[in-house]
């Protein structure tokens, strides 16, 4: 099996990501997608992620610009300065028979390699479930911060994930991650090398 992420094109994939947020988010979790904010295309990257060679979607990711939006910002206690430049992964949703095999760490770089580095970002963020933020593979291997405190949200009581794209340590964290996909195969889980690598829910 390989697993390929790339930019979602046309509606045929917008509609792909659409089922998959709707089997995620409304059917497990009992979130209607219309409480959700869509974001606006001009400045958002969306992904989506699909297996090999039958080319069945399987993940998807939403990239945004917040910049400037102070209102977004403080509704999620999030206190960036003013000038800075900000970006929100939302709305990550992997089909259950597809978890524990790092795909929201793989889109996440994914996505910071496609517009977060080239946009120049200052920091981005995500909201992430209360109890399980602070342990959550993406502060373990990606260098996201946890809020301290919880709140409820769309997605219920989260908290907010934040990483400060300047600071050396989250520098090394992606370079870290990018050398661990370079190295063994994926889908795999983190610690357990595979043999080759093909090329190729947070909220």
């Amino acid at each position: 099996m390989m697993i390929v992420i790339k930019p979602a094109m046309g509606a045929e994939d917008r509609d792909a990501m659409f089922r998959i947020r709707q089997e995620v988010f409304e059917r497990e979790w009992g979130i209607a997608l219309a409480q959700l904010r869509m974001p606006d295309e001009a400045s958002a990257l969306n992904l989506l992620a699909w297996v090999e060679p039958e080319r069945d979607p399987i993940a998807a990711l939403t990239v945004v610009d917040t910049s400037g939006d102070r209102r977004l910002h403080d509704s999620y206690g999030l206190k960036f300065f003013p000038q800075a430049r900000t970006a929100r992964y939302t709305q990550l949703a992997v089909l259950k028979p597809y978890r524990g095999m790092d795909i929201p760490v793989r889109m996440i770089l994914e996505a910071h390699q496609r517009f977060v580095a080239p946009g120049r970002y200052d920091y981005t963020w995500l909201l992430f479930d209360a109890r399980r933020a602070a342990s959550s593979s993406l502060c373990r291997w990606l260098a996201f911060s946890s809020s301290e405190q919880a709140f409820p949200s769309e997605y219920g009581f989260s908290r907010s994930l934040v990483r400060d794209e300047s600071d050396w340590r989250c520098k090394q964290a992606i370079r870290r991650v990018e050398r661990y996909f370079e190295r063994y195969a994926w889908p795999s889980s983190f610690g357990q090398p595979q043999r080759a690598l093909h090329a190729g829910s947070a909220r």
